[in-house]
């Protein structure tokens, strides 16, 4: 058979050759096409060496030829230089096919029987009544309802999917998957079959594709949906094949390639059963070809609960359940069949049944004999007493489900099965790559590049040891349409300070010519320093190698190192599952690809609840479970609807908030995360294999007590690990007896859930929340990352700024501040404030707005927003909080601090007209001092249980990159991000859960209060220049009631030594002896309590830090470790003592043998000097030499 390739080769060639002589491109590339593909087949079977090298030398040579003749169609370049038989050099002289032959009266015939394919009614099947198939959704979600919905993620090199190949067995659901794609998406859809586009008449039915191509174009954006594509375009070269058969191929290929059109608002979406009849070269042309499995146990039980939709049943879950599972191996279409039949069931019962009921209603329903009010009477019977209208049947019963069950059998077989997953491992489940050859990526030649490249960089580095990697920052990209432009300025930049053109080509190693302007290049650094000098050259540094990463919390934190040293199994978290109590989750973030990870841990009963724009699909391994609570909310608020903001009735996230938080927790490694170009690297969260469970209880940044009560009540039933909650109340802290968060936690507390929950943003001492014992309460601190949006003033100094500004100013604007542009009859001091109607648009028109705060919490976007309503070019916001939080305004704008805005005014002040720049947002690390704490994290003491010292620990809050709802616009002024920089404790608790879940997986058995202590006790309380850390802007002295006990350490957690360990008995006592009464006991654990005659004292609590709030003389205290470890050993106490006390540690010296040991202590306190009211601060620490234990120790020393 192999002869007939060659010879089918050959006539291809002769024909390509033919058209391309005559400058026929458009007809000349397809035939091209169709020869390598004959030729490519050939040489498979082909045996001789010589006939066999020399065929591949042809191929090469029609190859390239083919690819000239593709880049003159798809760019409209100068025509090729040559082809493969002679000389041609003009450009292209065929118009695009479409059909039209000059016959408009045939051309409207065939449109007109063409138009019967257009779907004019949407089939009303959504993407939640396809069940399953969740690959295939993404990627047509990606492919249909993206491009049209969000056309700006499209941009550059994105291109939408152009076709997919749905392959799989019969009845699995892929023409019912096209319907929901025309019910979903906003497009004309064609639905064609074989017998669509096949016509007797000689020409007509390429005719016919080439008219359904050019219809769909010009009603695009548009999907032409081909079902049964096999029957169409079987294989050629075939004995059986016929002239009409494979004209109408070629012409489908030709369409399908594109040549001539721009096709992105095109998709062409078929369906075989057969995938191995189709044309290979048909197949090659879907780019995406995506396996439809038989359904799975969650899709089946799905289906059940979709086909029997709202027939009247008396079936559970776990009926449901129980059905599935009796399914296996049944298709959609079985399953379709199998509920059809049951539905009858109750027909048959009706029509059999001897005794019938009357119901409440006055309906007739069949019963057994023994049924209370029972009437011995048939349905003939009751019909011909006039009563058929009144005759109902029963419910549908799981009896009537097993009973066919019993007797259908699946219609797919073994060998079928065989067939797709073998196709499967070949072909399916790929993009086809058709970046640089257009699908025939040469592996030589690609090696043969890179050899290239990497050759240049090393004889770079080697032409000189005086030179380094600098970045030449050049600003916004305005003056540049196109990358090529840019580059060419970027080259003649380089050749003015390397003096040569010939040496720009290999000092410059990357061209920025996207969002900004710039290019990193191999300098001196002299010629670094003149380049610094250039008009447009904004600033030029050296690039350091291994410190860009966008999550780079947690590298600060050591994890990184932890993770490349395998001290720490990647896959260690795997079986554990975090609930995130939060706003949803935006499930498409590559940061919750399930890639890698395993089933889903059995110990997991939550379910993935459907809603609006979330279907089952949505959850995976990643995400494995998903609700949401509005009632609370909507009791309490109104109606969702009447916010007029975006939302989801469902676990969608549509603040980014929810996501944001996850994806920290347990987000998948994302390569090349950056925001608008900037800190471009890997980003990830902290327990990347752990699983998700969402809990959407958070509408517009609102919870309600009542929805967060339903989300904790259902994670703690439904088997997550730890619970993460970065939301709490206003201070001051509602008491725990009447309080949500901390009744619902207690319970999941009692369960063996860590309960991880953020302090709160509320600046001042006694504020944070969230602060019951059994709570692990988290404040925000900095990371050794600046994110800077600098101002460049007119006499050249630079004031440090700080924002999230993807725009960079070209040239200098005027300054104002707005207490000089006040309207007239308005304070100059409100102006200031740049509120609502208080600045003069003829004032501010065409400058930079200086605007200052009333309150700490005053919107800052709306300052923009009103700024740039005024004609303001920029705003400039002397902010106290400048450097904790990330601001995107809708203009170019920085946040400067105080210090920064005197500097700023003494310059206004001394030029008659003050002007300046605001930069382009750059990322400055490391940093020190680092960590510092945030200005806003709420502080402690704990105003609740003061001998409970709150925090309890501190990890990264401030400007954290995570993934971000798309949606979520508000907070990114007006933009659609997949991933935001954003700042808060709530940021900050996400690090401490991640954490949790590690030390879990590495310690399954330990309790809440183990995992609680083993993170406490080994945090660091040193910054990265060896000091106490401190609170900024200004370095301010800090103490426990900042940060807990430290920042969080998690290479020590996972391995502490001892633990402080306590149960909810011991909470009981704690209660009571703060004076809880039996009522309040209660109301928290559900239960009646009594306190004991004699209770302990509260600072006898065995909490991991110790705090006594009411010392009068001498005091002891009193505590147990549980040892953790191999082997006996030592620990011997050193005490850092409070100011004004002396103390003692009895034993000094603890001596453990066995792990799981317990010893007990006391410290003995002597004060010779009272606190005045407030308290002072030490700390006990136990050290074996490897493992260090550290409390923090807080006295409020009131008498001696």
């Amino acid at each position: 058979m192999y002869s007939n390739f060659k010879e089918q080769a050959i006539e291809y060639v002769r024909q390509a050759v033919a058209e391309d002589n005559a400058g026929n491109y458009a007809k000349a590339f397809p035939l091209y096409m169709n020869a390598l593909e004959y030729f490519r087949t050939h040489l498979k079977y082909e045996k001789n060496p010589k006939i066999k090298e020399a065929i591949t030398q042809k191929f090469t040579e029609y190859l390239r030829r083919a690819e000239e003749i593709r880049a003159v169609l798809d760019e409209g370049g100068s025509g090729p230089a040559s082809n493969g038989d002679a000389a041609v050099a003009t450009r292209p002289k065929t118009k695009p096919k479409d059909g039209n032959d000059g016959d408009d009266a045939d051309k409207e015939k065939l449109r007109s029987g063409l138009n019967s394919a257009i779907i004019r009614e949407k089939p009303n099947i959504k993407w939640n009544d396809v069940a399953g198939l969740e690959s295939a959704k993404q990627a047509l979600q990606e492919a249909v309802i993206l491009p049209v919905k969000f056309p700006q993620f499209f941009t550059g090199k994105r291109r939408p999917w152009r076709a997919f190949l749905l392959y799989g067995p019969p009845g699995t659901g892929k023409s019912y998957l096209a319907k929901a794609v025309a019910t979903e998406a906003d497009s004309t859809f064609f639905s064609v079959s074989s017998s669509d586009l096949v016509s007797k008449w000689m020409g007509e039915s390429e005719k016919l594709v080439s008219n359904l191509f050019q219809m769909s174009r010009e009603s695009s954006p548009s999907i032409i949906f081909i079902d049964e594509i096999d029957s169409l375009c079987g294989q050629r070269g075939e004995g059986n094949e016929s002239e009409a058969s494979r004209r109408i191929k070629t012409e489908l290929l030709v369409q399908m390639q594109g040549v001539g059109h721009n096709d992105d608002k095109v998709l062409v979406l078929a369906a075989t059963n057969t995938p191995y009849a189709l044309d290979q070269a048909i197949r090659r042309r879907f780019d995406k070809r995506i396996y439809i499995p038989l359904p799975d146990l969650k899709a089946r039980q799905h289906m059940f609960k979709v086909h029997l939709g709202d027939t009247p049943n008396n079936l559970t879950e776990g009926d449901f359940e129980d059905m599935a599972r009796k399914s296996e191996g049944f298709s959609g279409s079985d399953i379709s069949v199998c509920v059809k039949d049951v539905l009858f069931e109750p027909v048959r019962k009706t029509q059999d049944a001897m005794f019938f009921i009357k119901t409440s209603n006055g309906m007739w329903m069949p019963c057994g004999p023994k049924q209370s009010g029972a009437v011995q009477i048939s349905m003939q019977e009751l019909a011909a007493k006039g009563l058929a209208s009144q005759i109902i049947p029963p419910p549908i019963s799981k009896m009537d489900f097993d009973k066919v069950l019993a007797r259908q059998r699946p219609t797919v077989s073994k060998a079928d099965l065989d067939v797709h997953e073998r196709f499967t491992k070949e072909f399916g489940e790929e993009a086809t790559a058709q970046v640089l050859f257009h699908g025939h990526i040469r592996e030589s030649f690609l090696s043969f590049v890179f050899a290239c490249q990497n050759a240049r960089f090393a004889l770079v580095h080697g032409a000189t040891h005086n030179t380094k990697h600098y970045i030449v920052y050049m600003g916004h990209n305005s003056q540049h349409s196109n990358s090529e432009s840019a580059i060419k300025t970027n080259h003649e930049v380089l050749a003015s300070v390397i003096g040569s053109h010939d040496g720009v080509q290999d000092a410059a190693l990357h061209h920025y010519t996207k969002t900004f302007r710039g290019f990193s290049a191999i300098l001196t650094p002299d010629q670094a320093a003149k380049l610094a000098e250039h008009n447009s050259v904004l600033s030029v540094f050296e690039s350091k190698t291994n410190k860009i990463h966008t999550t780079h919390s947690w590298e600060f934190l050591g994890l990184n190192r932890l993770q490349r040293n395998n001290q720490l199994s990647t896959y260690s978290t795997s079986d554990t599952i975090v609930g995130v109590i939060d706003s949803g989750i935006w499930p498409e973030s590559k940061s919750f690809n399930s890639y890698g990870l395993g089933p889903v841990p059995a110990k997991f009963k939550g379910e993935c609840s459907a809603g609006e724009n979330f279907t089952l699909s949505n959850c995976n391994r990643k995400i494995v479970g998903a609700r949401f609570y509005s009632t609370g909310f909507e009791a309490e608020n109104g109606p969702l609807e009447s916010f007029g903001l975006t939302f989801f009735r469902s676990a969608r996230d549509s603040d980014g908030h929810g996501t944001h938080t996850a994806s920290t927790i347990a987000g998948a490694p994302v390569d090349n995360v950056n925001l608008f170009g900037v800190g471009t690297g890997t980003a990830s969260g902290g327990a990347i294999n752990a699983r998700l469970a969402i809990y959407k209880a958070c509408w517009f940044n609102l919870c309600s007590d009542a929805d967060v009560l339903a989300a904790l009540d259902d994670a703690t039933n439904d088997g997550v690990d730890i619970i993460s909650m970065s939301l709490g109340p206003d201070p001051p802290q509602p008491i725990y007896f009447e309080n949500a968060i901390s009744i619902g936690s207690y319970h999941a507390f009692q369960k063996g859930i860590v309960i991880s929950a953020s302090a709160g943003n509320s600046f001042f001492p006694g504020t944070a929340t969230n602060i019951a014992p059994w709570i692990l309460t988290v404040a925000a601190s900095t990371m050794d990352r600046e994110i800077q949006t600098n101002i460049y003033l007119g006499n050249s100094k630079v004031i440090k700024g700080f924002s999230i500004n993807p725009q960079n100013m070209e040239s200098f604007y005027g300054l104002i501040a707005g207490s000089m542009a006040s309207v007239p009859g308005v304070n100059p001091k409100n102006a200031s404030f740049c509120k609502n109607n208080t600045l003069d648009p003829n004032l501010i028109k065409g400058k930079i707005v200086v605007c200052t705060l009333e309150i700490l919490t005053d919107n800052r976007r709306e300052k923009g927003i009103i700024v740039k309503q005024g004609g303001g070019v920029g705003i400039i916001l002397v902010d106290p909080l400048a450097k904790d939080i990330e601001i995107q305004f809708v203009l170019p704008g920085t946040l400067i601090g105080q210090e920064q805005g005197a500097e700023l005014q003494a310059y206004m002040t001394a030029q008659k007209n003050p002007v300046a720049r605001i930069y382009q947002t750059i990322t400055v690390l490391p940093t020190k001092p680092a960590p510092e704490m945030a200005m806003f994290s709420s502080m402690g003491p704990n105003v609740l249980s003061p001998d409970i010292i709150k925090p309890d620990i501190t990890a990264p809050g401030v400007n954290v990159l995570a993934a971000w709802s798309p949606v979520a616009t508000d907070a990114t002024a007006g933009r659609s991000l997949d991933y935001n920089i954003i700042s808060g404790t709530s940021m900050s608790c996400p690090h401490v859960s991640a954490l949790a879940a590690i030390v879990k997986s590495s310690n399954p058995s330990w309790s809440p209060a183990a995992i609680k202590s083993a993170i406490m006790t080994t945090a660091t309380f040193l910054d990265n220049t060896q000091s106490f850390i401190r609170r900024h802007p200004n370095d301010t002295q800090t103490s426990p009631f900042d940060y807990g006990s430290g920042q969080i350490n998690p290479a020590a957690a996972i391995d502490p030594g001892l633990v402080y360990d306590f149960d909810s008995t011991n909470i009981i006592d704690f209660l009571c002896s703060t004076g809880a009464s039996p009522a309040q006991l209660k109301n928290l654990t559900s239960d009646t309590m009594y306190c004991k005659n004699t209770p302990t004292s509260p600072y006898d609590f065995n909490y991991p830090s110790i705090g006594v709030s009411n010392m009068k003389g001498n005091l002891s205290v009193h505590r147990t470790v549980t040892y953790f470890g191999k082997g006996p050993t030592v620990y011997k106490a050193k005490m850092a003592y409070p100011a004004g006390v002396k103390a003692s540690v009895i034993p000094s010296e603890l001596k453990f043998e066995n792990p799981g040991e317990k010893m007990s202590f006391r410290i003995d306190f002597t004060p010779y000097k009272t606190s005045n009211g407030d308290f002072v601060f030490g700390a006990l620490t136990w050290t074996n030499g490897i493992h260090r234990v550290r409390s923090p120790i807080g006295l409020n020393i009131l008498s001696v």
